[in-house]
């Protein structure tokens, strides 16, 4: 966790590509609004950030919660994987621990922050609700119903990862009291199972209304083995390659000769949802990038719903050094990117502390310029909203997915000065 924390220290700004949107949000929601925006909280099913970092920068600088913010994402992810393998096999294993090789991946550096907390809150959760089979039935439907609810509010990508491994996990037992004709039992367990669901379901019925422009669309197939690349695209192609590679070399390896155990609770649900990705659209909606943000969930789950067993203790002390060495090489070529846009960001921040406050700030880019690059700039001027107070058109605050928005006056003009027009 020190290792992977060093690059959001050591430099004043990260270079996620939507990271300063998020954060001048972050100033938005922590002053409750000014003259421009207004603050509309909602049971949205995007709000982990929005909830968790304007309270903590009543304590400490803003920008200093944002980056514990993407630490906790780290530490729920790997934290997640880790319990989850633990209580999925019965013990604790040195194996998890490759999770830590997927942290920054390039969902990460698109700066989907809310998606990948959820998939942390979906992970610890699935573990809650194995860890609690035996327990009272009303504490675990408790302990499942908040659970549920915190992967709703985080991010709706995550509640369905969610949603998807708790009903393969719960289908082979069904399946099984379903021929035995055991329906009290059946019953029993549908209802336990299900109500965790009921508050997310009534949230999203009555109180979601996502927008509808984009319709729901599909890109190539082709591109579905392409993604699984994602888990692993960071800056250096090749080196990213050799990654992969290693990684679905050694899990390959491991599967050829029966050393990979999948736990068998949880067989069903790694396969709902390697299914699910195969069907899933790429727009949904509001929602872009749906099927590329699910690699990474796979691999974690994969992760932790399996067992290694090597030949021998040397073998797995050799992969094992394999692997902590790949990490610290990962996190070397990481920082020195960053560094390199730390750069850019101090001269681009002192430029924005030149404005007026109070200024209204137009941005200009053409639509191709929404593309991944090592040093993302297209949203750096909305951090003009958090140091200047200023208004930029380009802050994100659409309805049904962030819980502020623009002044009407301000609308209008934001909608007559798109960054489009101006390109």
């Amino acid at each position: 966790m020190i290792v992977m924390a060093v690059p959001l220290f050591s430099t004043v700004l990260p270079p996620l590509f939507d990271y300063p949107n998020h954060l001048a949000r972050m100033h938005v929601l922590s002053e409750g609004g000014n003259q421009f925006y207004s603050v509309h909280w909602e049971p949205l099913p995007n709000l982990a950030q929005d909830l968790i970092v304007p309270p903590l920068a009543r304590l400490m600088p803003l920008d200093i919660a944002s980056k514990l913010f993407l630490v906790a994402i780290f530490g729920l992810i790997t934290g997640g994987t880790i319990w989850l393998n633990r209580v999925a096999t019965g013990t604790w294993r040195m194996w998890p621990l490759l999770a830590f090789l997927l942290p920054y991946n390039r969902i990460f550096l698109w700066g989907f922050l809310n998606y990948l907390f959820g998939i942390g809150v979906a992970l610890a959760g699935i573990a809650l609700w194995l860890a609690l089979e035996g327990e009272r039935w009303w504490l675990r439907t408790l302990a499942s119903s908040l659970v549920a609810l915190a992967c709703y509010l985080s991010h709706i990508a995550a509640f369905g990862f969610y949603a998807l491994v708790i009903i393969g996990i719960e289908l082979s037992p069904g399946w099984g009291e379903l021929r035995a004709r055991r329906w009290t039992a059946l019953g029993r367990r549908i209802a336990i199972a299900g109500t965790q669901f009921a508050i997310p379901a009534v949230l999203f019925f009555a109180y979601w209304h996502p927008a509808a422009a984009a319709g729901v669309s599909y890109g190539a197939v082709w591109r579905k083995a392409d993604l699984l690349f994602s888990v692993f695209d960071n800056y250096d192609r090749a080196f990213d390659i050799v990654c992969l590679a290693l990684f679905l070399g050694l899990i390959g390896w491991l599967a050829a000769t029966r050393r990979l155990r999948l736990a068998p609770r949880l067989d069903g649900a790694a396969g709902l949802v390697f299914a699910a990705y195969l069907f899933l659209p790429s727009q949904i909606y509001g929602g872009s990038a749906a099927d590329h943000r699910l690699p990474v969930a796979m691999f974690l789950l994969l992760i932790a719903t399996t067992a290694a067993k090597f030949p021998n203790r040397r073998t797995s002390a050799a992969i094992g050094a394999a692997a902590a060495g790949l990490l610290v090489a990962r996190m070397a070529v990481i920082e020195y990117v960053w560094l390199r846009a730390d750069r850019v960001y101090s001269a681009d921040l002192a430029g924005i502390d030149m404005l007026p406050r109070g200024a209204k700030l137009a941005a200009a880019y053409p639509a191709s310029a929404v593309n991944f690059v090592p040093v993302p700039e297209v949203h750096l001027a909305v951090l003009a909203v958090a140091r200047r107070e200023a208004f930029v058109p380009t802050l994100f605050a659409y309805e049904g997915q962030q819980p502020i928005a623009r002044k009407p006056s301000y609308e209008v003009l934001a909608d007559a000065a798109t960054p489009q027009d101006f390109a």
